[in-house]
């Protein structure tokens, strides 16, 4: 799989086109594998990622650093698939949103989204559950198994098989 081959059909199709393509290129192979390898996806892009206990409403951030570099903290006390998404999350504020980002960070929090429009943490939600769940992998893992395509019948199964939240799947799944 390369960048060129992102799917037609996959819902966050209009934002995997607005990341830079070189950043795409350094990380599309990992999105062959179940349950996804964020922490890689993470390493290739040279993000750092820091899990340390946070406030209780804030599940992460992602911030510049002095050097340049970016960061990204996830709170440790969220549950694991909390955790996976959140990096997600912080994962897609770079590739959409770099040129935002700076020494004070983007924050996300439950009731409050940092600075950012609620269109911005919407497109990180978005690309965060795309990076999370591929749609190619989602589809063959599901057809393999259901034969037929993604269905809310088995939310649970395919949260299970990527390390997702339920939650996450029906939002990816549109549902």
């Amino acid at each position: 799989m390369t960048a060129l081959d992102i799917s037609p059909s996959d819902p966050a199709i209009s934002l995997w086109l607005r990341a830079e393509a070189a950043d795409l290129t350094k990380i599309w192979d990992i999105f062959a594998d179940v349950p996804v390898q964020v922490g890689l996806i993470a390493e290739r892009l040279g993000l750092e990622v820091i899990s340390l206990t946070l406030p209780t409403d804030i599940s992460g951030l992602i911030r510049k650093k002095a050097n340049g570099a970016f960061e990204i903290h996830v709170n440790n006390t969220d549950s694991a698939v909390r955790q996976r998404f959140t990096v997600c999350h912080e994962i897609a504020h770079y590739l959409l949103h770099r040129s935002l980002i700076d020494s004070e960070g983007i924050t996300d929090n439950i009731l409050y989204r940092s600075k950012l429009t609620n269109r911005q943490e919407a497109e990180a939600n978005k690309l965060g559950a795309a990076i999370l769940l591929p749609w190619p992998r989602i589809t063959e893992w599901h057809n393999e198994r259901y034969g037929r395509g993604p269905h809310k019948e088995n939310i649970e199964q395919i949260a299970s098989a990527f390390r997702a939240s339920s939650l996450a799947v029906g939002f990816r799944l549109g549902i």
